[in-house]
């Protein structure tokens, strides 16, 4: 115990005989990464959240955690709705597919309800795509519409699928905007185009996005973002590189190249992840944003408590450690030229954190 304490009249006393003297020189330097963000795919933040693409399922991803199915889909005009593995999937990566059959007449098609519906925005031009394979020859309407059948924006797509996968691409413009988001995109053709059953995958909806990138983010957010003045980028996570169990976990290698070769992640928050928002992206919105990233990498930890082996811990070094070479390296390295064949030099990389 202290042998003597000070009274309140004392302590009181001592803190007004304290003076200070700041001088506008001198002093100790300020890290510049006081502040910065941390980013991870919870509660739909990237897919239906920054990740600007608005339909929701739009391939059909799935797995022993979260199982493929058409939720988020609904038939039109008397149409049915199934999952196929067809023998020629669209990829590897993709390989279940949307197959529509009806027996009715007159229109017929479905609808995606996006998350939490779709924003209907006068003068965005929104870029859309869809594959398709099977029996449909005629035209296919593609509209974005409200609840109670307003149309505000659609485009026609003359489609002649076959047993080979097509990909076909179509933009609109709504003159008007909505008053809320209770919107569906509708494709909707004519019963009697259809020779048999046709098959859908990869149905894309992209709004304009920040700095205009292709498969990119949305405006709203990067610019609210933007100006917080980050210095740094936590991405992408850490419950979600760690993975649910074995043998899931954010696979860098698996959110790069085409979205048609990514087949998505059960992530750690409830839902499959599409990993459209992939490694590319996440050091891109660095860029855009002038921030420094801070890359998460895994480290033989899941969620459920295993942890991998000393023995089988290599697999896990090895994948940083080509990731890094994925970013960083020249066209001289295999991983460095890899990502070069995709467009993109290398990037800056300062920080990991395992």
């Amino acid at each position: 115990m202290l042998s003597q304490v000070l009274s309140a009249s004392a302590l009181v006393a001592a803190a007004q005989a304290v003076t200070f003297s700041v001088g506008s020189t001198g002093g100790n330097a300020t890290s510049p990464y006081q502040y910065g963000l941390m980013f991870e795919d919870i509660n739909n933040s990237g897919d239906g959240g920054v990740y600007a693409e608005l339909i929701q399922n739009r391939a059909f991803q799935g797995n022993d955690i979260y199982p493929r199915t058409t939720a988020y889909w609904n038939p039109l005009g008397g149409a049915s709705l199934a999952l196929k593995n067809l023998s020629t999937p669209l990829s590897a990566a993709l390989p279940t597919s949307m197959q529509v059959t009806t027996n009715g007449t007159g229109t017929t098609g479905f609808s995606n309800v996006g998350f939490w519906g779709f924003p209907v925005v006068a003068g965005w031009e929104y870029k859309g795509s869809f594959y398709v394979e099977g029996g449909l020859n005629g035209n296919l309407t593609v509209c974005l519409t409200s609840n109670d059948n307003v149309a505000y924006a659609e485009a026609s797509v003359e489609v002649s699928s076959s047993s080979s996968w097509t990909q076909y691409n179509y933009t609109f413009s709504p003159t008007v905007s909505a008053p809320n988001s209770n919107n569906t995109l509708n494709f909707t053709f004519a019963a009697s185009d259809l020779t048999g059953a046709v098959n859908f995958n990869l149905l894309s909806l992209f709004p304009p996005t920040y700095n205009n990138r292709p498969n990119g983010l949305r405006v709203d957010l990067m610019e609210a973002m933007g100006g917080l003045k980050p210095s740094f980028f936590r991405a992408p996570g850490g419950n979600n590189v760690e993975g649910l169990r074995e043998p899931y976990w954010w696979n860098w290698t698996q959110t790069v190249g085409p979205v048609v070769d990514r087949p998505g992640f059960p992530g750690t928050w409830g839902y499959e992840n599409t990993d459209g928002l992939g490694l590319i992206e996440y050091m891109l919105w660095a860029q855009d944003l002038n921030m420094d990233i801070s890359l998460s990498v895994h480290a033989g930890y899941f969620l459920n408590g295993y942890s991998v082996p000393e023995s089988e811990i290599g697999i896990y070094v090895q994948a940083a450690l080509d990731e890094l070479e994925f970013l960083t390296g020249d066209a001289s390295t295999t991983w460095g030229a890899y990502r070069e064949s995709l467009g993109y030099g290398p990037f800056v990389v300062n920080f990991v954190e395992v």
